[in-house]
Formats: C-alpha cells, sequence, structure tokens
C-alpha cells in the first residue's frame, strides 16, 4: 500500500521532528489524509502550524492542528449524509508532557473513534481520556439519535425465535 499524502516541510524545530515520526507512525493506511502547514497569530506571535485531516471511509474525519508552542487542536466531524446532518465536536489541548509519539497515538485513536459519530454516539468522553482533556469544548450541530435494536428482531418482519443452545440453526428443538 503506498502513501496518499505528502508531508510538506516545516521551518520550526518542533514541527519538522513531528513531521518525521508522522512519516515513521503513518507510512501507509487505510484512511485519506490531508497535510498542510500554515501560520496563525496567537498572543500577538505569528507561529506555525501543522495541519492533518484523516477522513475515514465512513464520513468522519479527525482534524489535527499543531502550533510550533505545542498547542493542540482536536476535532472530530461527522460529514452530512442523507440520515444525518453535519456534526463537530473538538478542543483546544495543551498536550504538556505528550511526546511526538503519544500526539501521534492519540490522533490516530482519535480517527478510529471518530466512527462512533455513525452511529449517533457522542465520543467526548473517550476523547477526553485519549487526550487527557477536561476543559471546555465547542460542537456544531447535532447527532441524530440512534436507532433501537430489537431484541429477536429479524430485519425482514416482526420478532424471531432466538437460536438453539448450540448457536446454528434456529427455532425450535425436535
Amino acid at each position: 500500500m503506498t502513501r496518499n499524502w505528502e508531508i510538506p516541510l516545516c521551518r520550526s524545530e518542533f514541527l519538522q521532528n513531528f513531521s518525521i515520526e508522522l512519516g515513521r507512525r503513518f507510512p501507509a493506511h487505510q484512511w485519506s489524509f490531508q497535510v498542510q502547514t500554515d501560520t496563525c497569530e496567537q498572543e500577538g506571535r505569528v507561529l506555525e502550524q501543522l495541519t492533518l485531516l484523516a477522513c475515514t471511509p465512513y464520513e468522519t474525519a479527525a482534524r489535527l492542528i499543531l502550533r510550533e508552542n505545542g498547542c493542540v487542536w482536536v476535532d472530530i466531524v461527522l460529514w452530512p449524509t442523507g440520515n444525518n446532518g453535519e456534526y463537530r465536536v473538538g478542543f483546544y489541548c495543551p498536550c504538556e508532557g505528550f511526546t511526538h509519539e503519544r500526539i501521534i497515538d492519540a490522533f490516530r485513536d482519535t480517527i478510529n473513534v471518530s466512527t462512533r459519530l455513525c452511529y449517533g454516539e457522542s465520543p467526548l468522553s473517550i476523547l477526553r481520556q485519549i487526550w487527557n482533556y477536561t476543559g471546555e469544548v465547542k460542537t456544531r450541530g447535532e447527532l441524530a439519535r440512534p436507532r433501537k435494536v430489537q431484541p429477536y428482531a429479524s430485519p425482514n418482519s416482526g420478532p424471531t425465535e432466538p437460536l438453539g443452545n448450540s448457536g446454528s440453526g434456529g427455532g425450535r428443538h425436535r
């Protein structure tokens, strides 16, 4: 499998080292990646930032914006579909004490957790755990309510009989 994205060159040493580790840990994957560099202003200083966007095949995505001062923005999104409107949840995380490897691992876990949005589940508590974050969260949109699963419901009709003890076949035992 070949990598479908390129890592741009960064000026700051912190982002250069992060980019090298990113290339090592994500040589190729099933997700679609976009990576870009840019600048932003924070507290009167112009900072370089690296943005990673990973899109899953399930109409979800995770975004990480890492600034040269170590500040991180993390968010996940459910793209609008026939069943859902767009939904986003994210936060700024200081990542104090996180190594480059730890940030990359947390981002990979964030991508995996984003797929819960497809089922109307908010993975916020898991995201907080992954990023060791307890502060303010920003959301946009609403998650569709998950459908209730009927026990023993057949997809084509009403309730069916449970399986026998062997787990194979169905219905009544003779």
